[in-house]
């Protein structure tokens, strides 16, 4: 698994020669990946043990998602208006200064509120990261570069999970907060080094509420989006169904598979094994799309397969003993391989679509806020949908979504738009890497 990330490295090194910028945002990434992967396991039982319940928990991260669908948009509308990497280098070391103080805290109600604001800030900060990858990235082999990215980040974020036992053995729970915290700013402090590109940016309205009228063109923009580009709406909704649809997985397998007879000590190894078969499929995924003439072609398929695969999963309940936890096992592991090559396709059909660097921020912060809201409104839907009919059911009602999903994204023209000089790549299109 080493060997294979580190030749992922190589290759986009090669692919990234002369382009520093993606680099340092590679450097910044994979250490942020080591660190989320090191704290992944460990944070739901940490705030357990300082008094937080369950109930509790479920409200903090519906707000630590609920909140950044209005503040995404405005900050990619003020990224526009005043730069970009104030923003991502600001948000990337307030966030990694909040996870240490997460570990300081004791009383229940103040570490909410800092895991709210974390939360907050590191998932708010993604578009405007997106908008300043997209400025500098190149054109060429854009989808290649996405797979290799994405899968190097996952198998250093297993590679993590793996090592996190161990970490907090030798650490205990409080150094590995501090652990983390160290790698998050080591991260944030390596972002310094970008050197954001020259850029046209957009004329100040004249008068006193020339910022407000900023702020409500952000919190607008979906909506201004979809009235001036009819082509967006359908972007906007794959974006919303995806995400819905992803936002299944990582509570309810654990939680499946232990309900069909897995044991729990089993159940890592399980949730790895998908996430390895993903990051090896996402190079093969990317070099294809490089080579097709359209995007969906790749996708529809990609998409499709996921939907088949979750209603197998929603299907194992209904299975003999013996028979649905094997069938649980394969289909997991089978639903990573479309995933992994149809995914860096769909961020390259995302990049097309986007426009001039003008208002590019506003733009991926207001796809970021249609993520948020499915974000907000997943668990909800899954946790009544699993209370009255089972969680199998909760995976057929991601397999449907999936196939809303491939309905909106088939219906994206894949001309790029004439306003769009330099398409170029997001660096992400779920909230997965922020601390904790």
């Amino acid at each position: 698994m080493i060997r294979q990330g580190a030749g992922a490295i190589r290759e986009m090194y090669g692919l990234t020669r002369g382009l520093g910028n993606l680099r340092v945002m590679l450097g910044s990434g994979l250490l942020g990946m080591a660190a989320s992967g090191l704290l992944n396991p460990v944070m739901p039982l940490y705030l357990r043990s300082r008094g937080l319940g369950f109930q509790q928990i479920g409200a903090l991260y519906t707000a630590g998602a609920l909140l950044p669908i209005f503040v995404q948009p405005v900050l990619g509308a003020l990224s526009d208006r005043h730069g970009r990497k104030p923003f991502v280098v600001g948000l990337s070391l307030v966030t990694s200064l909040m996870v240490p103080a997460v570990a300081l805290v004791d009383d229940p109600q103040p570490l909410a509120a800092v895991m709210i604001l974390k939360m907050l800030l590191s998932r708010s900060a993604a578009p405007v990261s997106n908008a300043m990858v997209a400025d500098f990235a190149p054109a060429r082999q854009r989808a290649t570069l996405f797979a290799l990215l994405d899968a190097t980040s996952n198998v250093v974020f297993v590679a993590a999970l793996f090592a996190s036992s161990a970490v907090i053995r030798a650490l205990s729970v409080a150094g590995t907060f501090f652990l983390a915290g160290g790698l998050f700013l080591a991260g944030s402090l390596l972002l310094l080094g970008l050197d954001e590109p020259a850029r046209p940016r957009t004329e100040a309205p004249r008068g006193a509420g020339a910022g407000w009228g900023l702020v409500l063109r952000g919190l607008l923009s979906p909506f201004t989006y979809v009235k001036a580009r009819p082509g967006a709406a359908a972007l906007f909704l794959w974006q919303f169904f995806f995400t819905f649809a992803l936002a299944l997985f990582p509570t309810y397998l654990p939680l499946y598979a232990v309900e069909l007879g897995a044991p729990r000590e089993a159940v890592g190894p399980l949730v790895a094994a998908s996430w390895l078969t993903y990051a090896f499929v996402q190079p093969l995924g990317g070099r294809l799309s490089d080579r097709m003439s359209r995007r969906v072609g790749l996708i529809a398929p990609g998409l499709a397969g996921m939907a088949v695969m979750a209603a197998v999963l929603g299907a194992c309940g209904w299975l003999p003993d013996g028979a649905a936890l094997m069938a649980l096992v394969v289909a997991w592991v089978l639903l990573a391989i479309p995933d992994g090559l149809h995914r860096s396709s769909a961020s390259a059909l995302v990049v097309e679509q986007s426009p001039g660097p003008s208002e590019r921020g506003r733009f991926m912060g207001a796809l970021g806020a249609c993520a948020a809201l499915a974000s907000v409104l997943a668990p909800v839907t899954y946790g009544f949908v699993a209370q009255a009919a089972g969680i199998g059911c909760a995976f057929l009602v991601s397999s449907v979504s999936l196939v809303l999903a491939l309905g909106c994204v088939s219906r994206v023209r894949e001309a790029p738009s004439p306003a769009t000089p330099e398409p170029a790549p997001v660096a992400a299109l779920t909230p997965t890497s922020e601390p904790g």
